[in-house]
Formats: structure tokens, sequence, C-alpha cells
């Protein structure tokens, strides 16, 4: 059966969503353009016109995967084939910052793993490693005054603010 992804084929999101989807053991991965998706059955019935919408306005970071003749999104399709004791949570930082996504799986209130999107991968990956392990209170409280330039804000503090 082949999974179609709609995506960024290098991004972190969509390499993330191909390891877990191939850990349960499905294998084949097309890759399609906006279109051609929306070309499915089911595709407006199962809302996903609502996710293409978000796809090309947060600048193609947010994957949205036909699974089965479904359509997920990346934090739908890692509860259903993800670990089940892992939650995902997926938003779309202030356009003021470098990135387009922040992805962090938690489970009993304590960071598994985070993933920037469009962010610097050497600072994205710093911060993963960082923050891996520690309560979600920690986090919020180590980060949420963290300045980038004159920005107004950090991918740190939009980091602090999704969670």
């Amino acid at each position: 059966m082949a999974v179609e992804i709609l995506g960024n084929k290098e991004g972190r999101l969509e390499q993330r969503l191909v390891e877990q989807l191939n850990e349960v053991g499905i294998k084949e991965i097309v890759w399609v353009s906006p279109e051609t998706l929306e070309a499915h059955d089911g595709w407006r019935e199962d809302g996903s016109a609502v996710w293409r919408t978000q796809y090309e306005y947060y600048h193609q970071i947010l994957p949205i995967a036909c699974i089965h003749t479904h359509f997920y999104n990346f934090a739908q399709a890692m509860k259903k084939y993800g670990p089940q004791d892992i939650k995902w949570k997926v938003w779309a930082p202030s356009p003021a910052v470098c990135s387009k996504a922040i992805a962090v799986a938690i489970k009993d209130d304590v960071i598994q793993e985070v993933i920037m999107e469009g962010s610097c991968m050497g600072f994205s990956n710093a911060l993963n490693i960082l923050v891996k392990g520690m309560e979600i209170s920690r986090v919020v409280q180590l980060l949420q005054n963290v300045p980038c330039q004159t920005r107004g804000t950090s991918c740190p503090q939009e980091l602090a603010r999704g969670l």
C-alpha cells in the first residue's frame, strides 16, 4: 500500500512521519503536489482543504498524508501511527522568527523531542538535545524571555509560548 504525502521531502517533520510509518510496516511513500492530493475522493469531506490552506499559508511546512484513503496532518498521523503514549503538539510560530513549524513530542508532561522546521539545523538540534527529558513547565520558565535581535520574539520564546 502506498501512502501519499504532500510536503517537503527534505523536511524534518516529513522525515519523522516517514520513519514512523516505516516502523509500523508502511514502506511505500509517494510524494505528491497539492493538486494531485486534492483530486482524491474524500479530500473535502475529511477537511483536508483546510489543511491545504494551512500548508500553503505556512510556506509548505505542515505535511499532509493520505493513508488508507483518509487524510491526516502531521499530529494526527503521529497520534494514529506513532507510539500511543506520546502526544504530538504542532503549531506555526510567529512569522517574525525563522522557524515555520514547531513539533513537540510529549509524554507525561516531559518533552521527548522537539522539531523546528525552517530554523537553523544546528540551533534546533541543540535546543532539542537541551530540552529533551525536561518537564514542560521548566522549559517554559527557561525560554519564555529569550530575545532574538529586534524581532520581539525568538524561536525559543515561540517554543515556550506554544507549550
